[in-house]
């Protein structure tokens, strides 16, 4: 009887081992990823990246404000008119030197961060939360542009909207 004790408490102990192995696998293996995660988000902020998507924005609320009251409520209203509101705004960056510069290398960046995601080198979670707003924002207004100039920019053409997809679909 004794002997049966043991063993079914060595037995016990055998898979709660086991399931703790596991278990600090998979937080070492979320700390590697959140660690590159990190990395990534040091690039963006000390690299260039940031202020080169901050300048677009700035780009994109001054585009804004030179529309009539009349453009800006039929963009907001109807999709075509948004989707011609954006062609137009592609256009004049495509005819910005230092705009297209800006747009190859946010778009370069968010390739890599997109294809490190994607592959589970980086954080999911940690992805999302420094960077769904931004990547979406970022595809909503320039992906006109990205359609249109694509074979010009480094990466796959899908490579940026598939992480914004990814990212939009914990929401």
């Amino acid at each position: 009887m004794v002997r049966r004790i043991g063993t079914a408490f060595g037995a016990a102990s055998v898979v709660v081992g086991g399931l703790w192995a596991v278990y600090e696998y998979r937080s070492s293996e979320e700390g590697e990823r959140t660690k590159y995660t990190l990395q990534m988000i040091e690039d963006w902020e000390t690299k260039g990246y940031r202020v080169a998507y901050g300048e677009l924005r700035e780009a994109y609320a001054s585009f804004l404000a030179s529309l009539s009251e009349t453009d800006r409520s039929t963009a907001a209203s109807i999709i075509q008119g948004r989707a011609n509101l954006l062609a137009n705004f592609a256009r004049r960056m495509g005819e910005d030197p230092k705009k297209r510069d800006q747009i190859r290398e946010v778009v370069y960046f968010f390739n890599r961060l997109g294809l490190c995601e994607g592959s589970g080198v980086c954080s999911h979670e940690t992805t999302a939360v420094f960077f769904d707003d931004t990547v979406r924002t970022f595809v909503e207004v320039f992906q006109p542009y990205i359609d249109t100039h694509f074979a010009s920019l480094p990466g796959s053409r899908t490579t940026v909207s598939d992480l914004s997809r990814r990212l939009d679909a914990d929401r």
